[in-house]
């Protein structure tokens, strides 16, 4: 009851967030937008540049399974990748991207459920890596505010540190025996254990961490070109640089798939009409969100070939 109604006040958050952004539009100028001025060219990019992405993501968790010697095809990471997408966007239950994925490839391997987790959590590093690197790349010069920048770099160091020492956790044998070895971490690291990769797994991971910056490359690119369908003229580099910002504020779990947390930092941070940076918004949201509605297809697809497969 509990899990329902906080999914419940999530998707009452993004409807408040969003009509507390349209609110702040002038009428005029949403009455001025025209819809079917879009350039189907750009709308066409946007929604490559997703789908490079979704590539990314399924190529990246490739790689930190290596890190745990489990060998998956890339198609079947593909495909689990395209439902957890599926679910992430279009449900409000409680079986995440994560738990999809977790429990899509665990009926393969059911006694790798900890080597899985840990690559997800791999998984979630990488993102978070390639957004950082965007944003000390492309992030710090002008694009977003100052007081953005000031508690970026504040916190970004303290946050690197923290996950520099827990891939160390993870990676290296010597540092878990020393954890283990320590008085009162022995339980905490018995119950980490799952997640352990053996040592020489580097090789696997960088990989991983450079499909990553792509994928995430993309899935921001996805939004610079709607923002050109609409008429914006915006550099990519400003777009590479300001939505690693956007993207942590609008993956805390305050709203449904940061719906109206998004679109409100847009408004307010891009040298654009306020109007053009909320259809870029949500025009961004639409070229990712579709793969995903690809993914319940395919889904709905893929059981129904199942069933055809099970004898009765």
């Amino acid at each position: 009851m509990l899990r329902h109604l906080f999914h419940l006040l999530r998707l009452v958050c993004a409807v408040g967030l969003l009509w507390g952004v349209m609110r702040r539009l002038r009428l005029e100028e949403m009455a001025a937008f025209d819809w079917s001025a879009l350039e189907r060219g750009w709308l066409a990019a946007a929604f490559g540049f997703g789908g490079l992405s979704m590539l990314g993501w399924a190529g990246r968790w490739w790689w930190f399974l290596r890190v745990y010697g489990l060998q998956v095809s890339f198609t079947e990471l593909l495909r689990l990748t395209f439902f957890a997408d599926f679910f992430n966007f279009y449900f409000l239950g409680p079986l995440g991207a994560d738990g999809v994925r977790l429990v899509g490839l665990s009926r393969r391997f059911p006694d790798k459920r900890g080597a899985i987790m840990g690559s997800l959590l791999l998984d979630h590093v990488g993102g978070l890596l390639g957004g950082v690197i965007l944003y000390y790349v492309w992030g710090r010069d002008g694009v977003l505010p100052a007081a953005v920048v000031t508690a970026a770099d504040r916190s970004l160091p303290v946050l690197l540190i923290i996950t520099v020492l827990g891939l160390g956790v993870i990676m290296e044998p010597p540092i878990q025996r020393l954890i283990a070895g320590i008085p009162g971490l022995k339980k905490i690291s018995d119950i980490m254990s799952p997640v352990y990769a053996g040592t020489f797994r580097h090789p696997w991971l960088f990989p991983g961490f450079a499909v990553s910056l792509l994928s995430t490359a993309c899935a921001y690119a996805a939004f610079w070109a709607t923002g050109k369908a609409v008429g914006a003229e915006l550099p990519l580099p400003q777009m590479l640089g300001l939505m690693p910002a956007v993207d942590f504020a609008a993956s805390l779990p305050v709203s449904v798939s940061g719906l109206g947390v998004r679109e409100g930092l847009l408004v307010e941070w891009l040298p654009i009409g306020s109007v053009q940076a909320l259809a870029l918004s949500l025009l961004g949201f639409a070229a990712i969100g579709l793969w995903g509605l690809i993914g319940g297809l395919w889904l709905l697809f893929d059981r129904r070939c199942h069933w055809a497969a099970t004898p009765p």
